[in-house]
């Protein structure tokens, strides 16, 4: 937890206004002794004295103590990163304590109490007591709701919650949040663009399209892939999703773009095809998963191409570009996919075991790490 500086700010503030601690313990009504031992960091002020200090100086008593209720988007994703980090060098229950002094702090700063449910949801496993992890996600999204006047901040809230129930087990409170109908889509974004267009805002109104058409190409592979493990006991209408999906991935180079996309679909068909015992269907899909993990750069970040060439500038203005985790739990999670129970069908298959072999390498990843 970061300690307020009121010393450095009371003396680099009288030194700016050229005033003598004499002239300011007068003002105030104190002796010279106790402005020296503010400077000093021996002592504080009367909290009565603040107002009268902070009018002195020209400053909130927010400024004059030291104390940021809101943190910087660059700031927010320094400490996350830095969190997220810890992660993989401390215990659990060490990290959540500097998460909760850190909420505590910036309890007013909303965009970032919500990237801390995001931290808490995407390492809760690691925890001894993972249900009360996402108990806590949830308090921390209601405040949000609750609070918040930025509908975007809000439904982050809402969908990080929601997931937060799923994860506990809790599908009907789910629906109860989300509904239960498909909702149907406006064009929203379509009428902005457009909008901005008879404006004059040409850039403005491409770089809008160009986000929507990402975000709803996303959103195709991700529903389509969701499907998947549903439609197991229907195979042509499952290997039909699995071709398109494919297509789509090859077409838009999802792989650049969004890796987790890819890697995710790949995974599930994987998973459903060993479901169909269709071993080589699902050594095929493996294949495409490891082959995409090799190919991963580190750090990990979200970025554009050639293609959605104005995507990027989106995604430092309104997203985090970096992984939501650390590198070496991506690693170990990226690994871990591949033995899944659910490909027990290939534990005898050289092929199936030189894979391992090679992302174990390329991830280097001991064994038994």
């Amino acid at each position: 937890m970061r300690h307020f500086q009121f010393s450095d700010v009371f003396t680099n503030r009288r030194k700016q206004l050229g005033v003598t601690q004499e002239q300011i313990a007068d003002y105030v009504g104190v002796s010279r002794a106790a402005v020296s031992k503010w400077e000093k960091g021996l002592s504080y002020p009367d909290i009565t004295l603040l107002p009268k200090l902070a009018t002195y100086f020209n400053v909130s008593i927010d400024e004059l103590l030291g104390y940021e209720p809101q943190l910087t988007k660059e700031r927010i994703e320094k400490l996350y990163a830095k969190l997220a980090k810890q992660f993989s060098e401390k215990a659990f229950e060490e990290v959540e304590q500097e998460i909760e002094q850190l909420i505590v702090e910036y309890y007013a700063c909303l965009p970032f109490v919500i990237k801390m449910a995001q931290l808490y949801i995407n390492y809760y496993s690691k925890s001894s007591e993972p249900k009360a992890i996402l108990q806590r996600v949830e308090q921390l999204c209601l405040r949000v709701k609750e609070l918040s006047e930025d509908y975007q901040l809000i439904n982050q809230a809402v969908i990080i919650g929601a997931y937060a129930k799923l994860l506990q087990g809790q599908p009907g409170e789910v629906l109860e949040m989300l509904g239960e109908e498909v909702t149907i889509q406006l064009g929203r974004d379509q009428l902005v663009a457009t909008a901005h267009n008879l404006l004059g805002n040409t850039e403005e109104a491409k770089k809008i399209l160009q986000v929507s058409m990402y975000q709803n190409m996303l959103f195709t592979i991700a529903t389509g892939t969701e499907g998947l493990l549903l439609e197991v006991a229907n195979p042509t209408y499952f290997d039909e999703t699995v071709k398109r999906i494919k297509k789509l991935i090859d077409v838009f180079h999802v792989e650049a773009l969004n890796v987790n996309a890819a890697l995710v679909f790949y995974l599930k068909a994987a998973i459903g095809y060993a479901m169909q015992n269709r071993k080589v269907e699902t050594l095929d899909m493996l294949k495409r998963y490891t082959k995409t993990c090799i190919q991963i750069q580190y750090p990990l970040t979200l970025q554009g191409d050639d293609y959605f060439y104005l995507l990027t500038d989106w995604i430092i203005k309104d997203i985090d570009p970096q992984a939501p985790r650390d590198e070496q739990s991506i690693k170990k999670d990226l690994l871990a996919s591949v033995l899944l129970p659910a490909f027990q069908l290939l534990q005898e298959d050289k092929e199936y075991k030189a894979l391992i072999q090679n992302l174990k390498h390329h991830l280097n990843i001991e064994e038994g790490n």
